[in-house]
């Protein structure tokens, strides 16, 4: 019998691996898209549904005929219905892609030589659009095809343009963050949406100066947009 003291370390119970701490939950890259198109959604259709049925403040009269660029509400009524349209579109073509979007990028291919193609149409002006809309609402099939063969950044674009959101809107700081991190993922230019705001002001301001009065004779417009400043100048972070 040995007369060496025990050693405690023989008894001891074996170390415990500390198990590893749970990451947190992200949602994933789809799931992000359809939060950000159900967002526009629901504002686009609050948004219409305010102005049909004579529901907006002087002050939100104001601001919406600055967030389209012009006080025509004819204009403003039929960017409302494409937007919506295109942002329908655009959630199901999200919902039958989520698999591939979050799924893991597959390899890049090389690029096989492609045969020379004509120079793209260049891209209308919005005062183009906004006549060329004006005299014809794209077809359900139009529609379709122009959220298939874009790219959803684009999409994304034309969505918030045709809907009239954009910096320094209320509802802009709800969307920021998520259309942002949406942007970045397809590789998309977060400044055309302070580009594009701060040239629709200034269009706004045009028609203000130019003593313009739409059809939206039942807001009073002209009572309260005599005083109405220059265009601030645009911020891009």
């Amino acid at each position: 019998m040995s007369d060496a003291p025990d050693n405690p370390a023989a008894h001891a119970a074996p170390p415990r691996e500390t198990p590893p701490k749970a990451a947190p939950g992200y949602p994933s890259l789809a799931t992000r898209l359809l939060t950000v198109i159900r967002t526009l959604i629901d504002f686009g259709q609050k948004r219409l549904a305010a102005i049909q049925a004579q529901q907006l403040t002087i002050a939100e009269v104001s601001d919406t005929g600055h967030a389209f660029g012009t006080f025509n509400l004819s204009v403003i009524l039929a960017r409302l219905l494409r937007g919506l349209r295109l942002a329908d579109a655009l959630e199901r073509r999200v919902i039958v892609a989520a698999p591939r979007i979050d799924g893991p990028k597959p390899p890049p291919r090389p690029r096989a030589p492609r045969p020379s193609r004509p120079p793209p149409k260049p891209r209308l002006t919005e005062a183009e659009d906004n006549a060329a809309l004006l005299a014809r609402m794209p077809t359900d099939r139009e529609i379709a095809e122009m959220v298939r063969r874009r790219p959803i950044t684009q999409i994304l674009d034309d969505i918030c343009a045709d809907l009239g959101t954009g910096p320094g809107q209320p509802q802009w700081q709800q969307l920021w963050r998520e259309l942002r991190a949406a942007m970045t993922a397809y590789k998309g230019k977060v400044t055309v949406h302070f580009n594009r705001a701060y040239q629709r002001t200034a269009a706004a301001y045009q028609e203000v100066r130019a003593g313009l009065a739409p059809n939206w004779t039942f807001y009073s417009i002209s009572e309260r947009i005599s005083n109405t400043g220059p265009p601030p100048t645009p911020v891009v972070p």
